[in-house]
């Protein structure tokens, strides 16, 4: 590649960084539905021209905001799968893997579950939705496939389903990060992953065979 063509790649991934940055903030500060392209241009000191020439729309620059948050969740996750040992080791690692998506990349976190109530509510296109919803449960399913493996070897006591285990314990997780996000705990003096840890315990201590 000459150094030409070195510049103009790299000036064209600095635009694209920048409309997205961009987008982050203003989905962030005004929702999808508030946010337009024109807002987008404005934040990024571009026209709706450049936006254009490199976006589709408004649906394309969220959508691969939500892409990104979802590759790095899923990377945390899959790190922390392959940290632990036992069963009890991979559950708690995720765990807290999730939970450190939620205090290092709270804008990412924010976009896909809190704002407009998560991608979900928004009213994204069938197209756009499906390729968020199979990402969605690609993260799910590295938590679902320790639960699963904990069940069929008997270490987890549980005669459903793994993925009704896996909501479970999911709904676990995201009850405490929606109490900390509403700042109940703040009131009560209670640290995060304190309370993560106690309520870890209990649960592990409920679901694993003794």
């Amino acid at each position: 590649m000459s150094v030409i063509e070195k510049r103009k790649q790299a000036e064209r991934q600095e635009r694209i960084e920048r409309i997205l940055k961009a987008g982050r903030k203003l989905f962030l500060e005004k929702g999808y539905l508030g946010a337009t392209v024109r807002d987008i241009a404005r934040a990024a000191e571009m026209s709706t021209g450049v936006i254009y020439f490199y976006f589709e729309g408004k649906d394309d620059i969220y959508g691969r905001i939500c892409e990104e948050a979802f590759h790095l969740l899923i990377k945390l996750l899959e790190e922390a799968s392959a940290s632990g040992k036992t069963t009890m080791e991979r559950l708690d690692a995720i765990a807290r893997a999730y939970l450190k998506f939620y205090t290092d990349f709270p804008d990412y976190f924010d976009i896909l579950t809190f704002r407009d109530m998560g991608f979900k509510k928004v009213g994204l296109p069938d197209e756009l939705l499906e390729k968020l919803d199979k990402l969605s449960a690609q993260s799910l399913s590295i938590l679902d496939e320790v639960v699963g493996k904990g069940i069929g070897e008997g270490i987890i006591v549980h005669r459903g389903e793994s993925w009704e285990m896996t909501f479970a314990l999911w709904a676990v997780i995201e009850g405490l990060i929606s109490i900390h996000k509403r700042g109940y705990m703040d009131a009560f003096g209670m640290n995060l992953e304190e309370l993560l840890n106690h309520n870890l315990r209990i649960i592990l201590k409920g679901i694993l065979v003794k």
